[in-house]
């Protein structure tokens, strides 16, 4: 994720090992791994050595930041994604397919928004891996 000045934010990363296959984002040379869980792995949790940071409840169509301030986020996935809190539009995930070439994907993001949720929100919405990509209606 690139920043309105092209300077990188953060990264997701797919690392692929002979019988395994890890996701995690990078941000400020942090590292935070990514575990799909719950049933048929529809969900993720985003974790480092403190603990979980958020984790999706697909099922509610929310994503909870874990710890001492915890916060509810609910989303909208759809052509274009969207992530609320208390029914403010926090932020926007819009796909631009390109012939033969992986999409682009432009981000709105309201200033306030932590970027590590940004990019949490970016994996979970558009990973093909659990079928809830914001490919349809």
């Amino acid at each position: 994720m690139f920043d309105e000045h092209r300077n990188e934010v953060g990264r997701i990363v797919d690392a692929s090992k002979i019988f395994s296959l890890r996701h995690y984002i990078i941000y400020n040379a942090r590292s935070y791994d990514i575990r799909n869980v719950g049933f048929m792995k529809n969900d993720v949790e985003l974790f480092n050595a403190r603990g979980v940071i958020y984790f999706t409840d697909l099922a509610k169509e929310r994503i909870i930041k874990s710890g001492e301030k915890v916060r509810i986020y609910n989303f909208a996935l759809r052509k274009t994604n969207q992530l609320y809190e208390k029914g403010r539009l926090l932020i926007e995930i819009r796909e631009e397919k390109k012939w033969f070439k992986d999409p682009v994907f432009h981000i709105e993001a309201d200033e306030s928004t932590h970027d590590l949720l940004v990019l949490t929100f970016l994996y979970y919405s558009t990973k093909e891996f659990n079928g809830i990509g914001g490919d349809g209606d």
